[in-house]
């Protein structure tokens, strides 16, 4: 009937099937196939492949190369630290030597000061009793050379400014001694052994700047071998798993068998994606839009489901059925395929599992416009003869002794159900068509 009927009492088909388009699922890498879930159970990998030939050279050139910079990042750490060790014995013994000089200064120090004051105190003495008696040669009272006492007073001022330099010079050398500044012959040997510290702390420095050379390149090798490691490892073994949002179709690797990057593991089908296509006929067709509203239903579904149209297609290829997981069924002259999607307002997590039942045949039915149609003209049909009904009885009533019909009786009368088709309760076009007084005066006549 929905193949020979017109369209006017045809408004579904059973010529459709749920469909989804399929996605692949391909290796990621070449290799062995060690293990199939076939049952598609979301908690375990879909399939493990496994690869014993990964070419592991460049990680092994890093390795030896990483090793060879490690141990001689190990020498120059040891040469760095006897380094350390025998500038610290050397400035030790730099340390008891000052020390021992600043000690013996200050004690020569001490003892020039008091030299200073013993002559002082001399000079003093001696400068008064040259002053006297040269005050008495001068005056006759005794025999002299007056040059003589001079010379006595220059000499004694002489010996205090010699004394007073002396301590000077060895203020001098214990602020040098204290300071860490030798000089003169006796203390050559502190002078070199300050060269030697400056040598030896010199190539520290230099071990210090290759150490942190080596330590950069080490770091840097680290890194890359650690990329490497990770890169092997993605190629020695991977689990392939299918997403939530999916559904498997079809598994088509094999425990043991050999495959390369690319090749397919299995097939599933996007549920998000899961539609409806029916085969309507051109005439069917007129009824239907894009977006139009359709009901869809099964045997083994518990209720409807409500769906839209999103495409109308008049045939397709051979081509485009590789892409889905059901191919489309053969069309007739002057029929077309029709892509019913779950309406978006109704859709959840039930209906969408229920048009990813790829390969189900259900039934398709369109909203019965020729049901509307008709309905919609009864309705106008009503109204229009209880309009003309009111219309022949005012008529009426002017010819009449008859009282007009009040406007509340009226509007009874003229009063109409659109969606039951029928006239207001209690009115038939008999009773209003009929005169309240078939009286006709004289003078009407």
């Amino acid at each position: 009937m929905t193949t020979i009927a017109p369209p006017v009492f045809s408004s579904s088909t059973t010529r459709a099937v749920t469909n989804a388009p399929v996605v692949s699922i391909t290796s990621p890498i070449g290799g062995r196939v060690v293990e199939v879930n076939t049952g598609g159970d979301g908690n375990l990998p879909l399939a493990t492949i496994e690869n014993d030939r990964v070419d592991r050279s460049t990680l092994i050139g890093l390795t030896i190369e990483l090793t060879s910079l490690q141990n001689d990042l190990a020498l120059k750490q040891s040469i760095h630290a006897d380094y350390l060790r025998r500038i610290a014995d050397l400035e030790r013994d730099l340390n008891r030597q000052q020390a021992a000089i600043i000690i013996r200064s200050d004690n020569d120090l001490r003892n020039a000061q008091a030299h200073l004051e013993i002559v002082s105190l001399s000079s003093a003495n001696e400068k008064n009793a040259a002053e006297r008696k040269l005050g008495l040669v001068k005056k006759g009272v005794i025999a002299g050379n007056r040059d003589e006492l001079a010379n006595t007073l220059r000499l004694e001022d002489t010996k205090i400014v010699a004394a007073r330099l002396r301590v000077e010079m060895l203020s001098a050398d214990l602020g040098n001694a204290r300071s860490g500044i030798f000089v003169g012959g006796e203390q050559q040997s502190l002078q070199d052994l300050q060269r030697e510290i400056r040598n030896v702390k010199a190539d520290r420095s230099q071990i210090s700047i290759q150490t942190a050379t080596i330590q950069a390149r080490i770091d840097q090798l680290k890194a890359l071998a650690k990329a490497e490691e990770e890169r092997i490892a993605k190629l020695v073994r991977a689990d392939v798993a299918i997403s939530t949002q999916a559904k498997l179709f079809k598994t088509v690797a094999q425990v043991g068998k050999q495959v390369s990057g690319g090749d397919t593991l299995a097939e599933s089908v996007s549920c998000a994606d899961a539609f409806v296509v029916a085969i309507f006929s051109e005439r069917q067709a007129q009824s239907l839009s894009l977006g139009a509203s359709v009901t869809v239903e099964a045997d083994g579904w518990d209720s409807p489901v409500l769906g839209r149209v999103e495409r109308l297609v008049p045939k397709t290829t051979e081509r485009v059925d590789l892409d889905y997981a059901v191919p489309f069924p053969p069309t007739e002259r002057r029929e077309l395929y029709a892509f019913i999607a779950p309406d978006e307002a109704h859709s959840d997590n039930g209906v969408v599992n229920k048009f990813c039942g790829v390969g189900t045949w259900v039934t398709v039915s369109m909203p019965k416009t020729w049901v509307v149609w008709t309905r919609r003209q009864f309705d106008n049909t009503s109204s229009a003869l209880a309009g003309y009904a009111g219309q022949l009885r005012q008529h009426l009533a002017a010819f009449t002794d008859a009282p007009v019909a009040g406007p509340s009786e009226q509007a009874r009368i003229t009063r109409v159900s659109p969606r039951g088709a029928r006239l207001a309760a209690n009115t038939t076009l008999a009773v209003a068509m009929k005169p309240d007084s078939t009286s006709i005066q004289t003078k009407a006549l």
